[in-house]
């Protein structure tokens, strides 16, 4: 059967479903305290003038290979359709930004950071001008960007601000499934978090073994140059 290509079906179906129950979600994390991280010598700066973005972030991450953000950014769009050739034939997600240390699979701690950005027409204008369909939105796409075989969810999808631009966070932990023989991997962290900007929605994409390092990175230091610097996230995961 031909199945025509509709890119925006999955995540407009699933945010209508949502808008009625994203009001009841509650953080589960222990709440976080602290203030952001902010420039120093053990951190560096992502800026973007377009999108009046600076980002601040660990110093020892470093370039890494983007198409882990990437292929998570299509499972927030299209989600268990991610891999499917039309989704990789019209991919909405741009990755800005993409870090990491440690070596998946080696001795001690790894993480992978990865910021993208979602435009049209995955994220058109007519659902950003409207806070609730901008909210139910941003819940289903870091609900799909998390939702992983294997994994369970640590926290749902949680809606807050940061400087006055809707956000929305969602975690989960376990043993990915990988490949179609369904060996696994080893345990881990995912961590996403979405913010409606400038007409686009960012999202930022934490990938870790380690808790202590999920929760560092969630206290980066986010400024869209409309107040003071925000945490990317005010909680952390247990």
């Amino acid at each position: 059967m031909r199945r025509d290509w509709n890119p925006m079906l999955s995540v407009l179906v699933a945010s209508a479903l949502l808008t009625s129950t994203l009001g009841r979600a509650q953080v589960t994390g222990q709440a976080a305290s602290g203030p952001p991280q902010t420039a120093s010598s053990a951190s560096q700066v992502y800026s973007n003038p377009e999108l009046h973005l600076t980002f601040t972030y660990p110093a020892e991450l470093t370039p890494h290979d983007g198409a882990f953000a990437a292929s998570i950014g299509r499972r927030m769009i299209y989600g268990e359709d991610a891999e499917a050739d039309y989704a990789k034939a019209h991919d909405c997600a741009k990755v800005l930004l993409s870090v990491g240390k440690g070596s998946e699979g080696s001795p001690g701690a790894w993480v992978r950071l990865g910021l993208i950005e979602v435009g049209d027409p995955c994220a058109p204008a007519k659902v950003l001008q409207n806070k609730k369909a901008t909210q139910a939105l941003l819940g289903d796409l870091a609900r799909q960007g998390t939702t992983v075989m294997g994994m369970m969810p640590v926290e749902r999808p949680t809606i807050y601000s940061i400087e006055g631009h809707w956000a929305g966070f969602c975690a989960a932990q376990g043993t990915p499934v990988t490949g179609q023989d369904l060996q696994t991997g080893g345990e881990q962290l995912i961590g996403v978090a979405v913010v409606a900007v400038e007409g686009k929605v960012l999202g930022w994409i934490i990938q870790t073994n380690d808790a202590a390092t999920l929760n560092q990175l969630l206290g980066s230091g986010v400024d869209f140059g409309t107040g003071k610097p925000e945490r990317l996230f005010a909680g952390a995961v247990q």
